[in-house]
């Protein structure tokens, strides 16, 4: 949304990844797309949650409980049935026109370039970010760090079992 405004508001800015529904926001303001991340760099791991290994390790079945019900909510999300009762929901929480939820909902749910089922975790969408920032920000001298380093799946495979998968 910070970004949306940006370019709306600063000339000056010229460009930015923006996700739905801000993309479609930006399109109808006369904005022009230079495309999605994953056609020009391949796999993006767009969004996920973080968290320390001593945090999670003290928190196990908290964190567990958390991610299934993350699941669950992503099933939800994704469902075919839902994506009236989440458009609605996005007009009145985020106070998207109507229209605009409803191409957010079926945007989420394009298995090329939606949302991930079950928000299975893309490693080499991982790598992909961690060398953008190396790239652009300069972190790690230039040189991403191995994704591996960061990456602990324990927790979401438990997690996947607690619903019976």
């Amino acid at each position: 949304m910070m970004r949306l405004k940006s370019m709306l508001e600063d000339k000056q800015m010229k460009a930015a990844m923006l996700n739905a529904p801000f993309s479609l926001d930006a399109k109808s303001a006369g904005l022009k797309s230079l495309g999605r991340a994953i056609d020009f760099i391949g796999p993006y791991q767009a969004s996920g949650a973080f968290v320390q290994r001593s945090w999670a390790k003290a928190n196990a079945a908290t964190l567990e409980r958390y991610i299934a019900a993350y699941i669950q909510g992503m099933r939800w999300t994704l469902a075919r049935e839902n994506r009236a009762e989440g458009a609605k929901l996005l007009t009145e929480r985020l106070k998207l026109k109507p229209e605009v939820a409803s191409r957010t909902m079926e945007m989420l749910a394009e298995p090329k370039f939606g949302f991930a089922p079950d928000a299975r975790f893309d490693v080499q969408g991982f790598r992909n970010v961690l060398a953008l920032r190396a790239e652009i920000e300069g972190d790690w001298g230039g040189t991403p760090p191995a994704a591996e380093r960061y990456i602990d799946l324990g927790y979401y495979e438990r997690a996947l079992k607690h619903l019976g998968h």
